[in-house]
């Protein structure tokens, strides 16, 4: 058997909870970042009438504007990006 005083239990005993805490802490910020969302640039769309911007996801050549209810086509300059 070992022979250990007191105050070294307690220290060792205060290090290896520290570093359990620390390491679950570790994993946990790890499994908690979310994957980056990249949206492309061709579903950000421009109302020629209002000049309100906004996301249309339908993927289609032809939007309707939210705020004004305007159709707006998609331009040749758009469809490259």
């Amino acid at each position: 058997m070992f022979r250990v005083d007191i105050s070294t239990a307690v220290f060792l005993y205060m290090t290896l909870s520290l570093l359990v805490i620390f390491l679950l802490w570790i994993f946990f910020e790890k499994k908690s970042i979310l994957p980056k969302f990249i949206r492309e640039k061709a579903d950000v769309w421009e109302c020629s009438i209002c000049t309100h911007t906004y996301v249309d996801s339908t993927h289609h050549e032809i939007s309707r504007c939210p705020q004004c209810k305007s159709y707006n086509k998609r331009s040749s300059k758009e469809r490259l990006i």
